[in-house]
C-alpha cells in the first residue's frame, strides 16, 4: 500500500481520514469477534455442557456438524453427559438391583439342589477274568496267613471248656472253625486269580459298551438286603438279639454279607460318578440309595456295631473319593443326631446299660457289668509273658463268650503283654499294607474296594480290642480271624481274595 502524505492534506481532510480508518479497524475487530462467537457456538453444539445438553436443538447440532466431520471423539463424549444426567434416578435402580441379586442367589441355591449335570456314561469295564494275571502281594498274603493260623490256635484254646460243655467234645468248635477256614481259603485263592472287575461287569448285553446293566455288585446288595429283611420274620434270637438266620442248616448273620456288599457297591459308584463327585446329587444323595436301607436294617435288628461299621466305611470312602465336602459335614452331623435320637428319643435301654458299664465297670459286677469286669481280670492276670498257651483259668466259665467277642482277653491271659502287642502289630501291618495296595491300584474301583475292605477289618479289630480293654462301650463285635464263626471267617477270607486280586493288578 502506498504511504499516505498527510502533509498535502488539510486538517479537516486529515481528521476525516482518521475517522474512516478507525471505523475500518472497528469493522475488522467486529468481524474477528463474530468469527470467534460462531466457532464457540459450533463447539457448544458438538460438545455441549452437561447442564445445557437438553436445551440444544438436535437440528442445529446436525447442521453444524456437517462442515467438520473429522471429529469422531465428539460422539464419544456426547454419551457421557447422559449418564450424569440420569444420576439422580440411581436409588430406585439400586433397590431393584438388590432385589434382583437376592432372587439370583435363591435361584442359584435351588438350581444347585435340584438341577444337576447330565448323568455321565459309565466308564467302560474291561475284565480279563483269569487271563493276564500277575502275582499277588506276598507281604499281605503272609500277614493274612499268620493271622489265620494264630486265630485258629487261640480260638481252639479259648473254646476248650465251652465246646466240651455244649458239644461233648473239647475240639468241636475247632473242627468247625478249620472247616470254615478251608472253605474260605478255597474262595480266597479263587477270587485272587479272578479279575475283580468281574464284580461290575454287566451280565446283560443291553448298554454293555459303557458299563451299564445288571452286575454282581447290584445282585449282591439286593440279596444281602433281602436276607436282612428275612431275619426280621424268620430270624433266630441269640442273647436277646435277633440277628441270625439258618439256611440249609447253616446259621449266620446276614449283616456280614451286607458289609462287603455295601463296600463293593459304593466303590463302583465312586468310580461311576467320579467326574461329577462335587455335585450334591451324584456326590452325596446318590449314595443314600445304598446307605439308608443298610442302616435301617441294622437299626431294626438293634445291631448298632454293624451300623457304626457300615456308616464309617461309607463315610471314609466318600471322603477319600472327593465327594461334596459340605454334604459330608452334613452327613456327619446327621449321624451324630441319629445316635442321640437312639439314646434320648427311642430310648434304647441296652445302649444305656452298656454306656453305664463302660463308665463304671465295677458298679454291678454280678449283673450288667459282669462280662466287662471278668474281661479286665483276665487281661490283668496274664502279666508280661502270660500263663502259657492253653493255661487260661478264666475260660472255664468265668468269662462269657471267651471264644467269640472276648477272645482277645484270653490271648492276653495266655500270651501276656507281648502276645497281645504281637496281635495288635499284625493288624497294624494289615492296615498299612491294605492302604498301600489301595494307593497303588490300577483304577479307582480297585482302589476304593481295597480301601473299604481294609477299613472294615481294621475297624472291627480296633472295636473288639477296645471293648475287651473297656476303652469303648461293649458293642458285641467279633475279632477278625480269631473269634469263632465259620460263616464270618469264610466271608473274611473271601474279602482277602478280593484284596489280593486288586494287588495283582497294582504296582506293589
Amino acid at each position: 500500500m502506498a504511504e499516505l502524505n498527510y502533509g498535502r492534506l488539510s486538517r479537516e481532510q486529515q481528521n476525516e481520514l482518521s475517522r474512516s480508518m478507525g471505523r475500518a479497524s472497528d469493522s475488522r475487530k467486529s468481524d474477528s469477534a463474530s468469527k470467534k462467537n460462531a466457532a464457540a457456538g459450533l463447539n457448544d453444539v458438538l460438545v455441549p455442557p452437561a447442564n445445557k445438553y437438553k436445551n440444544i436443538p438436535a437440528g442445529n447440532g446436525a447442521s453444524a456438524a456437517k462442515p467438520k466431520q473429522a471429529q469422531p471423539k465428539a460422539e464419544v463424549k456426547k454419551t457421557a453427559p447422559a449418564k450424569a444426567a440420569a444420576a439422580p434416578a440411581a436409588p430406585k435402580k439400586k433397590a431393584k438391583k438388590s432385589s434382583g441379586i437376592a432372587a439370583g442367589i435363591a435361584g442359584a441355591a435351588v438350581q444347585k439342589i435340584f438341577v444337576h449335570p447330565e448323568k455321565p456314561d459309565a466308564p467302560a469295564v474291561t475284565c480279563t477274568w483269569f487271563k493276564n494275571r500277575g502275582r499277588f502281594d506276598m507281604p499281605m498274603f503272609t500277614v493274612i496267613m499268620i493271622l489265620l493260623v494264630m486265630g485258629i490256635v487261640m480260638m481252639t484254646s479259648a473254646s476248650y471248656a465251652y465246646s466240651y460243655a455244649e458239644e461233648g467234645d473239647s475240639f468241636s468248635y475247632a473242627v468247625k472253625q478249620i472247616q470254615g477256614a478251608a472253605i474260605g481259603l478255597i474262595g480266597m485263592f479263587f477270587l485272587s486269580r479272578l479279575d475283580y472287575h468281574a464284580l461290575i461287569t454287566p451280565l446283560s448285553l443291553k448298554k454293555k459298551e459303557n458299563g451299564n446293566g445288571i452286575t454282581f455288585a447290584k445282585i449282591l446288595l439286593v440279596v444281602s438286603l433281602g436276607l436282612m429283611v428275612m431275619v426280621m420274620f424268620f430270624g433266630e434270637s441269640v442273647n436277646d438279639a435277633k440277628r441270625w438266620i439258618t439256611i440249609f442248616g447253616t446259621q449266620f448273620q446276614p449283616s456280614e454279607i451286607l458289609k462287603i456288599a455295601v463296600i463293593v457297591m459304593v466303590a463302583y459308584m465312586l468310580q461311576r460318578y467320579y467326574e461329577v463327585r462335587r455335585d450334591s446329587y451324584y456326590g452325596f444323595l446318590r449314595y443314600w440309595y445304598v446307605l439308608i436301607p443298610a442302616l435301617l436294617m441294622c437299626v431294626m435288628q438293634r445291631h448298632i456295631s454293624a451300623l457304626l461299621i457300615i456308616f464309617v466305611i461309607v463315610y471314609v470312602m466318600m471322603f477319600v473319593g472327593g465327594c461334596n465336602r459340605n454334604c459330608l459335614v452334613f452327613l456327619m452331623v446327621l449321624g451324630v443326631l441319629g445316635m442321640l435320637a437312639l439314646l434320648f428319643v427311642f430310648r434304647y435301654e441296652y445302649l444305656w446299660d452298656r454306656i453305664n458299664g463302660f463308665i463304671d465297670p465295677f458298679s454291678d459286677i454280678r449283673g450288667d457289668t459282669y462280662q466287662t469286669y471278668q474281661s479286665l481280670l483276665t487281661i490283668g492276670s496274664g502279666g508280661w509273658f502270660g500263663l502259657g498257651l492253653g493255661n487260661s483259668r478264666q475260660k472255664y466259665f468265668y468269662l462269657p463268650e471267651s471264644q467269640n467277642d472276648f477272645v482277645f482277653s484270653i490271648i492276653c491271659e495266655e500270651l501276656g503283654f507281648f502276645g497281645a502287642v504281637t496281635v495288635i502289630l499284625l493288624f497294624v501291618l494289615f492296615i498299612a499294607r491294605g492302604l498301600y495296595i489301595s494307593a497303588k491300584a490300577r483304577d479307582k474301583f480297585g482302589s476304593f474296594l481295597a480301601l473299604g475292605i481294609t477299613i472294615q477289618i481294621g475297624m472291627q479289630a480296633l472295636m473288639n480290642i477296645g471293648v475287651a480293654c473297656n476303652a469303648i462301650p461293649n458293642t458285641g463285635i467279633s475279632l477278625p480271624f480269631f473269634s469263632y464263626g465259620r460263616t464270618a471267617l469264610i466271608i473274611q477270607l473271601v474279602e482277602m481274595g478280593l484284596l489280593l486280586s486288586v494287588s495283582k493288578q497294582s504296582d506293589t
